[in-house]
């Protein structure tokens, strides 16, 4: 069916606020309001969007979901003169759930004139206007079959096929004739990746086949970079063999699930039959996309801009978390890392409600801390310096003058360094969060925090992470784009930009910046085979494998080759490099698992997105056999 001939449909782009259904039906009647005035006769929202998705096992508190069911009826009482889609839990407390608690449903709502609408012919036990959800992602952070009982569940419990419960709803239109369509909620529309029988499980083909003139996809689809992307080539295969108007209503806003943030960017959009897109609606914001009202589809973003509009979301989360305006404080120490940070609070929240500390020691130079100065002036933040350097040489003093009885130990450089770390952190930074009523952030970057270039109870601390989950350099690329498209001026001071400045700790004289000495990272190739490694799921033996097979450097993404030369000299210097980054990476599990949460950005994040597992050294025997042909190549250069 032509797009055209269809009632006049709202596509409803929601900030959802988890685990405040009191906000968000209020919220909902309001805009139904606006949809109704711009002459909507279809309104529709998106999956879970009154209770929210994520709230972990708050799912298993049968209070709050009856609580959450129970504003379905605000909405349908809301429906009188539309047709209103959207997305809700649903209880059966005469069932049991997989939880071994009264069954629920991840489900699609279905009101017209102030009813719930019927469907004839659809098999009996569940109540009118319910669709549940039929496919239930089980990756990444996604845990539905924990809570939900899913209608391919139900179907197998029936001894019925699932495809029984694909009925169209029907409603009246205005003109007097009658509407069909399907319902989909998110996973549902990922049909390619889910068998039924021999067949894949594609329930647009069977409303399709059924007469439906459109069909809904109420999704809570979390953003990562071109994600969107892959939705659209979906889509436009799906629709290739069953050609209909559809239409995909995502939500923004943030949610978490206790160890990372996840961020919805909307990208609501209505696809023509072909797949062709008509309109999608801006990202990052609430917006009615109006069927009726032709547009030019919202441009899409690219990677650095998209990444800086979820972070921001992933921040703003923190004030509906403890319910307020929070102030934040954040160890400004003149490097890339904090002055991103600094810089991301500010357009979060304002500069009135940004606070920064420099804690210099000895080993601080005189140019980090006027780049510290600087950014804090212009971005017209409180600034302090507070040197710690007098704490310092006192702790220092105690811990080395004390010993155990079996011995004196060993008062390394690592562990001088770490006293810093930890008494900005855990000491000055702490306490000055608590006297002012501040949150701290971390300030570290997904490099860093993969190698455990970092300090337990010491910069592993904060109340969140804002760029945990960027490469260090996506955080240069990131800093570019602030100077240059969002304050357009140097906010960031160029000389660490351009290098000048090397990135450093600077917690002993091995990291004077003024002499080039900074971080023990190959910024740039540990970035590249981190990514492998982490979010493809790569093994070394896998690194090797592409190098005898010439192309490491295009499966890496990273082509200086003249740099690789410099870093390593010979076959076993990088051979001695990759076992280093793969034994960093395991063992400083028990770091990450301690840190504040982290903003979800890529594929896959520290944290619950990425679930590691401490385990000892072990080397799979294909490795040993690669090793060693690596070892004997002759043509390294």
């Amino acid at each position: 069916m032509n797009s055209s001939a269809l009632p006049a449909i709202a596509l409803v782009q929601m900030e959802v606020r988890p685990g405040r259904p009191d906000l968000n039906a209020a919220r909902m009647l309001d805009l139904i309001a606006q949809a109704r005035e711009a002459g909507a006769e279809v309104v529709v929202f998106s999956e879970l969007c009154l209770s929210g998705y994520l709230i972990g096992d708050l799912w298993e508190v049968d209070a709050l979901v009856e609580d959450y069911a129970g504003y379905s009826e605000e909405i349908r009482r809301a429906s009188q003169g539309l047709v209103v889609l959207f997305g809700n839990v649903v209880v059966d407390p005469s069932r049991i759930g997989e939880d071994g608690r009264q069954r629920k449903y991840n489900a699609v709502c279905v009101c017209a004139d102030g009813c719930y609408v019927d469907r004839p012919g659809l098999p009996a036990g569940l109540p009118a206007g319910i669709q549940p959800k039929t496919l239930h992602p089980n990756y990444r952070f996604f845990d539905d079959d924990r809570h939900f009982y899913s209608l391919r569940k139900l179907a197998g419990a029936r001894g019925r096929p699932v495809y029984d419960w694909m009925v169209p709803f029907e409603v009246p239109t205005r003109d007097g004739g009658r509407f069909r369509f399907g319902v989909q909620l998110c996973e549902d529309i990922w049909c390619q990746d889910y068998c039924y029988g021999q067949e894949v499980l594609d329930t647009l083909r069977i409303y399709h086949q059924r007469g439906a003139q459109a069909v809904f996809n109420l999704s809570a689809s979390p953003w990562t970079w071109q994600k969107g992307d892959k939705r659209n080539r979906v889509v436009r295969e799906i629709l290739s063999r069953s050609p209909l108007p559809f239409f995909y209503i995502n939500q923004i806003g943030a949610q978490n699930n206790g160890k990372n943030i996840i961020v919805f960017d909307g990208d609501t959009t209505a696809y023509a039959p072909d797949g062709g897109i008509r309109q999608r609606a801006r990202p990052w914001e609430e917006q009615v996309l109006l069927t009726r009202r032709p547009q030019a589809p919202a441009p899409a973003q690219d990677e650095v801009e998209a990444v800086y509009g979820a972070i921001l979301t992933g921040l703003r989360h923190l004030d509906h978390i403890r319910g307020g305006e929070n102030k934040f404080l954040v160890a400004l120490s003149g490097g890339i890392d904090s002055s991103v940070v600094a810089c991301l609070l500010v357009r979060a929240f304002g500069p009135e409600r940004v606070f920064a500390l420099n804690m210099p020691t000895r080993f601080n130079a005189a140019v980090t801390q006027d780049n510290a100065r600087h950014l804090s002036q212009v971005l017209g933040i409180d600034y302090l310096s507070l040197p710690i350097q007098g704490l310092y040489e006192e702790v220092a003093t105690q811990i080395k003058a004390a010993e155990f009885s079996r011995g004196p130990g060993d008062y390394t450089r690592l562990v001088d360094e770490n006293i810093q770390a930890r008494i900005r952190f855990s000491d000055i930074l702490a306490g000055m969060a608590a006297k002012y009523g501040l949150l701290f952030t971390n300030n570290g970057n997904k490099t860093e925090v993969a190698l455990g270039y970092c300090t337990l109870y010491g910069d592993v601390a904060g109340a969140v992470a804002p760029i945990a989950d960027l490469y260090k350099v996506q955080v240069f690329t990131l800093a570019r784009y602030l100077n240059e498209e969002v304050f357009g001026a140097e906010v960031i001071p160029e000389n660490i930009l351009s290098g000048a400045t090397v990135p450093s700790a600077e917690l002993s004289e091995a990291q004077d910046v003024t002499k080039g000495l900074g971080d023990p990272i190959k910024y740039g190739y540990h970035d590249a085979l981190l990514r492998q490694l982490i979010e493809y799921r790569h093994h070394p033996a896998d690194v090797l494998q592409w190098f005898l097979d010439g192309v490491l450097f295009e499966r890496l993404g990273w082509r200086d080759e003249e740099r690789f030369r410099e870093y390593f000299p010979t076959p076993a210097a990088w051979v001695e490099d990759l076992e280093w980054v793969e034994r960093q990476l395991r063992i400083s599990y028990f770091k990450r698992i301690q840190a504040p949460p982290i903003i979800v950005l890529s594929k896959r994040a520290f944290g619950f997105d990425l679930r590691e597992t401490q385990t000892p050294g072990y080397v799979i025997r294909r490795y040993g056999e690669l090793k060693t042909q690596v070892l004997k190549a002759e043509d390294w250069r």
